[in-house]
C-alpha cells in the first residue's frame, strides 16, 4: 500500500471526504492520489466511464478500496449533481471538500462557432459549476473547502500566432468560461464565508496532454519559452496546490485565484 506514510501537520486530510468532479482526467488522477496519500476519502465523478473505471481500479491497488467511490457524473445534468452528492453522503456520511475540474469546449474558430455551441459549452463551464458549488455547499455541515479549476486562459488570451498549421487553438468559449469561474469563486467565497466554507480557484498554466507534446514539438518550445521556468508543467504539479487548498494549511484563504503556471501570467 502507498498510503503507509505518516500524515502529520496542517496538510493532514484524515477522514475528510473530497468529491473530485472530473476526477479521472489527465491532471486530476494525480490529484486523487495526493488526496488519498494525505488520508482523505474520495469520490471520483466522471462522465467518461472507461476512464472512471480505470482510475478507480488503479487507485484501489494503492489505497483501501473503501476509501474510494466512483460516480457516473454529468455536470450538465442537475439530477446527476444531486444524485452524486446524495451518493457521497450515503457512502461516507459527510462532504468536506469539492474539487471541480470539469470543462467543455467545442474547439471551433470564432467565425465557425455557433451561438448554440457557445451556450452549450458554458452551460457546463459556468451554470454547471454554479449548481455543483451550491449543492456541495449545502451538504457541508461543518464548513469546508471548494476548489474550482480555472485556467491561465481565464486570465490572459492565447496568442493565436503560436499555434502551427491546423493545430486546434485554445477556443473562445473555453477562456470565457474560465474567466467566469474566477469571478464565481470570488462571489461564492463571499456567499458561503459565514458558513466557514472557503472557495478558491486554481488557474493551471501549460499542462498539455502527452499526445499534444508528441505531435507538436515546435509548439512545446514556444509554450515552454513563455514560462519563467523554461518548461511546461508535469501533470502531478497541480496536486500539491489542491492538497493545500483542501487542508487546514489554507484555513484563512478564500476568494483567491492561484496561478500554477510556471510564471506565464507574471511577466
Amino acid at each position: 500500500m502507498n498510503n503507509s506514510r505518516e500524515n502529520i501537520g496542517m496538510f493532514n486530510l484524515t477522514n475528510r471526504v473530497v468529491f473530485v468532479a472530473g476526477g479521472a482526467g489527465y491532471l486530476t488522477l494525480p490529484v486523487c492520489r495526493a488526496l488519498l496519500e494525505q488520508g482523505a476519502r474520495i469520490a471520483i465523478g466522471d462522465f467518461n466511464l472507461e476512464n472512471l473505471k480505470a482510475a478507480v481500479d488503479v487507485l484501489s491497488t494503492e489505497f483501501p478500496g473503501d476509501s474510494i467511490l466512483g460516480l457516473d457524473f454529468d455536470i450538465a445534468d442537475e439530477d446527476s449533481i444531486a444524485n452524486s452528492i446524495e451518493g457521497i453522503l450515503k457512502k461516507f456520511g459527510r462532504l468536506d471538500c469539492l474539487v471541480n475540474a470539469t470543462y467543455r469546449n467545442v474547439g471551433k474558430s470564432v467565425k465557425d462557432l455557433t451561438s448554440g455551441e457557445f451556450n452549450q459549452a458554458n452551460s457546463i463551464n459556468i451554470t454547471g459549476t454554479f449548481l455543483l458549488v451550491r449543492a456541495a455547499a449545502e451538504a457541508m455541515e461543518n464548513g469546508g473547502s471548494i476548489i474550482l479549476f480555472s485556467s491561465m486562459y481565464g486570465l490572459i488570451s492565447p496568442n493565436q500566432s503560436d499555434y502551427p498549421g491546423k493545430m486546434e487553438k485554445n477556443p473562445a468559449e473555453y477562456g470565457a468560461g474560465k474567466a467566469a469561474i474566477n469571478q464565481l469563486a470570488r462571489f461564492m467565497a463571499g456567499e458561503y464565508g459565514k458558513q466557514n466554507i472557503r472557495v478558491n480557484a486554481i488557474a493551471p498554466g501549460p499542462f498539455p496532454w502527452e499526445s499534444v507534446q508528441v505531435e507538436y514539438p515546435d509548439f512545446m518550445k514556444k509554450l515552454s519559452a513563455k514560462t519563467m521556468l523554461g518548461r511546461i508543467g508535469r501533470r502531478d504539479e497541480i496536486a500539491g496546490t489542491v492538497v493545500y487548498l483542501a487542508s487546514d494549511a489554507s484555513s484563512y484563504m478564500t476568494g483567491q485565484v492561484l496561478s500554477v503556471d510556471g510564471g506565464v501570467t507574471a511577466w
